[in-house]
């Protein structure tokens, strides 16, 4: 069984390509990135269910289709973006990292060259489960901020850990 700072750091070492996914059901970026940290929170919360890292990863890739599309037909009344069949089959084809420990220790060294107040708000965020509006309470911010820093914590982790791991692969 995977623990909850090892779902976390799977989810966050994929963000831009579950990102990328979620966008193509929803064909707007800042409603993919809603859907991606949500599904980070539900699935660090069902941390005692998953075995592997691929097994989140196809979780998170179903899960997180089935939300945009519950989201988008909330607002719009129906969803008409692409078919059952052809997400199916872009959620098969996606492409897979079995290489997670790697990965858990590069998002590790990320981690440690932020701030402490950011390392502070992604354990708030993810490790304590916090909703955005908890957390920005908490931290004595708006939630506007809270959102807006989150959207710049993915996005420089993931840079880092692509410079990482490009330097790795790179000698």
């Amino acid at each position: 069984m995977l623990i909850p700072e090892k779902i976390a750091a799977i989810l966050l070492a994929e963000r831009l390509p579950l990102t990328a996914f979620f966008a193509s059901v929803t064909r707007d970026f800042h409603l993919a990135e809603d859907v991606f940290q949500e599904i980070c929170v539900k699935a660090v919360g069902r941390a005692g269910e998953f075995e592997t890292a691929a097994h989140v990863m196809n979780w998170a890739r179903l899960a997180g289709k089935n939300r945009a599309i519950d989201i988008l037909r909330a607002r719009d009344g129906r969803y008409v973006g692409l078919s059952d069949e052809m997400l199916d089959i872009l959620a098969a084809e996606w492409p897979e990292r079995a290489q997670t420990d790697d990965l858990q220790e590069t998002l590790g060294k990320c981690i440690d060259q932020i701030t402490p107040n950011n390392r502070e708000l992604l354990r708030l965020r993810y490790f304590e489960r916090r909703n955005c509006t908890e957390v920005a309470a908490i931290m004595g911010r708006k939630i506007e901020t809270v959102y807006q820093a989150l959207a710049r914590l993915h996005k420089t982790l993931g840079e880092c850990m692509r410079l990482q791991l490009q330097n790795e692969t790179c000698p």
